[in-house]
């Protein structure tokens, strides 16, 4: 994926710096300390901090561009700036595209618990009719090609879609993955084509609400679930 395929993708613009299309995107990340030359850095705005004061850090290490929110405040640099209304939404869009493959089926489950245990069992179910099957969540990745320990209900989109492609080429074609409130809410696993989506406990709505204080309302339950429309 070159720049300027990158720009038309994302619906954002590079003409200040019409040359820049033609670089490769070797890569992407949230994380400023990981960048490497080719690599495209996205900026997120946190709690705490604000991707966007790592820019020009990011720059520095090889980025050859950065993404950004409509209202971040970027010093003026040497690679474009693509402007984006949802950043979280490019993350995870870019890194489905550089990732490439993905299990045939994936199926997303989320409510207030017994997420881990829904996802173990569907993998389990697959595995009994024949199929290779993973799950993903809290308790890492269980599958026949990669196990590993986790303890991120929701892994971060570069993290995930890296690991998505590792369970596809090792054979894998079926995926149950865990989908935090908080991962839907940052859109993690956006891109990550679910031809099915599990919800565990619908009637858990009033204790997700309680457990979670104003977080549900500030979701809305139908912004919630046309994530996954």
């Amino acid at each position: 994926m070159t720049l300027s395929e990158l720009a038309a993708e994302l619906e954002t613009d590079i003409v200040a710096f019409a040359d820049a299309g033609l670089h490769a995107v070797t890569g992407v990340t949230a994380d400023s300390r990981a960048v490497a030359p080719g690599m495209v850095f996205v900026a997120l705005k946190g709690v705490k901090t604000d991707g966007a004061a790592f820019a020009a850090a990011a720059v520095e290490k090889g980025a050859v561009a950065i993404i950004a929110g409509l209202d971040a405040e970027i010093e003026a640099l040497s690679v474009p700036v693509m402007r984006v209304a949802d950043p979280h939404h490019a993350l995870a869009k870019l890194a489905a595209r550089l990732a490439g493959a993905q299990p045939e089926t994936i199926v997303a489950v989320t409510g207030t618990s017994g997420k881990t245990s829904v996802a173990a069992f569907t993998r389990q179910i697959w595995a009994h009719c024949g199929y290779v099957a993973a799950s993903l969540g809290t308790v890492g990745v269980v599958s026949p090609v990669l196990t590993e320990e986790g303890s991120l209900t929701t892994p971060d989109p570069v993290e995930l879609h890296a690991t998505l492609k590792t369970l596809a080429d090792g054979g894998v074609t079926h995926a149950a993955m865990e989908a935090s409130s908080h991962g839907l809410e940052q859109r993690r696993q956006l891109i990550a084509h679910q031809p099915a989506f599990a919800v565990e406990r619908i009637s858990g709505v009033a204790q997700f609400r309680m457990t979670r204080g104003e977080g549900f309302d500030h979701i809305a339950a139908d912004r919630y679930f046309s994530h996954w429309a």
